[in-house]
């Protein structure tokens, strides 16, 4: 008899849509409702904007090829900084909740084989789905330093062509939950919610204490 295994029982969920989808924001309310349980937010692009305040060769080229340009980070960014978090940081024995990566399917088998190395179950995506003219308008409102029009256009363009292929591999392996994000966001939540409770049952807990207050 293999002995239990505790990581087999720690979730990953990936938030993933368009720039200006609120992938955030929905991987907030999921960090919330696993609170008691002991959960880690893996957050990609805060990392990659703290990143850019350090001055070195590389923090400029990243900053020149992309975040100026609104490109896609090479493949091994986002994988370090779940390596990160998981040896240096010890994260591996929490749920995690990531948003805005995978961006591409190699990115999705890597971080699929880090799980099944640490024998926790393999992620299920949560896509917020928003129309790209929805996402153009929220970003253009968003204000952010990095959302010019250049940079904007170019998220918008890399999104069928790297994100979608991740969205379809999770689809072909049942571990997708697709969600509209044309609507508020506790709605959106609702919609997650509910998703979540028909697929992992009591896996998935109702609240969390501090809600429940």
């Amino acid at each position: 008899m293999n002995p239990h295994n505790p990581l087999e029982e720690k979730l990953t969920f990936l938030v993933l849509g368009r720039s200006g989808s609120g992938k955030g924001t929905q991987a907030h309310f999921i960090l919330e409702r696993l609170e008691d349980q002991g959960v880690f937010h893996v957050e990609t692009g805060r990392f990659l904007r703290d990143l850019m305040e350090r001055k070195n060769v590389t923090t400029e080229l990243a900053r020149v090829r992309v975040m100026e340009q609104g490109a896609l980070f090479p493949w091994w960014f986002p994988i370090f900084l779940w390596m990160r978090e998981l040896l240096d940081h010890g994260n591996a024995d929490k749920h995690l909740v990531g948003d805005g990566t995978p961006r591409r399917l190699a990115e999705a088998k890597l971080i699929d084989e880090i799980m099944t190395w640490h024998r926790r179950p393999l992620p299920i995506c949560v896509y917020i789905d928003v129309s790209k003219k929805e996402a153009v308008r929220r970003l253009l409102a968003r204000g952010r330093p990095d959302d010019n029009l250049t940079a904007i256009k170019n998220r918008m363009a890399y999104f069928p062509k790297d994100v979608v292929p991740v969205l379809n591999y999770y689809k072909r392996r049942g571990r997708f939950i697709r969600v509209s994000g044309e609507q508020p966001p506790e709605d959106v939540f609702r919609e997650i919610d509910a998703a979540l409770r028909k697929r992992i049952g009591k896996q998935w807990p109702y609240a969390s204490k501090q809600n429940k207050k």
